[in-house]
């Protein structure tokens, strides 16, 4: 072959060559970010693992009261109100401190939870701390163990109105605990 025949083939072979690695698929890399989360705590801490929720509730004419129990999650209702699903729990807390600390733990005895339109309420009574089968009213005075964690639950009577206002209801209190 000659020079003049040999170009064009050798041209014509890279021109091949070229087409095909354009048609081959690109190689896809892709990355993408994702967020990690812990919280630590001291050996002194409290940390709320659940809220007090009374659930769904359809008010009635009366007035009623729907109570939790503290001990075991027990509901009780009464007076013309209906429950209507939704989640109706304690109040759950960790306490968190040395091997066998003595801690003093106390509540309010009771609270005003009020409607979104900021006047509407209904109050919260009868609070108290349970542990296990026990229910200590508003304070209790407890040994943390060999672990050095004490669980608890806080659990009242919730009160309503005949014809209570419907629609979303909040409110809070402080739990004070004091280690020893």
């Amino acid at each position: 072959m000659t020079r003049e025949q040999i170009l064009p083939r050798l041209i014509g072979g890279l021109f091949v060559v070229l087409v095909v690695l354009t048609g081959a698929p690109a190689a896809f890399a892709q990355a993408t970010e994702t967020d990690a989360r812990a919280v630590t705590i001291g050996p002194l801490s409290v940390v709320k693992t659940r809220d007090l929720q009374y659930g769904n509730i359809i008010p009635g004419t009366g007035s009623g009261t729907m109570s939790i129990d503290p001990r075991n999650g027990d509901i009780s209702m009464t007076g013309g109100a209906i429950r209507a699903g939704g989640v109706a729990t304690p109040a759950n807390f960790i306490i968190y401190g040395g091997p066998n600390q003595i801690v003093e733990i106390s509540i309010p005895g009771s609270l005003f939870v009020t409607h979104t339109n900021g006047t509407d309420q209904m109050r919260i009574d009868r609070l108290s701390i349970g542990n296990g089968n026990r229910d200590f009213s508003t304070f209790v005075r407890g040994l943390l163990g060999t672990l050095g964690i004490y669980d608890l639950t806080v659990g009242g009577r919730l009160r309503f109105n005949g014809n209570q206002q419907t629609g979303a209801y909040s409110g809070s209190f402080i739990m004070t605990v004091d280690y020893q």
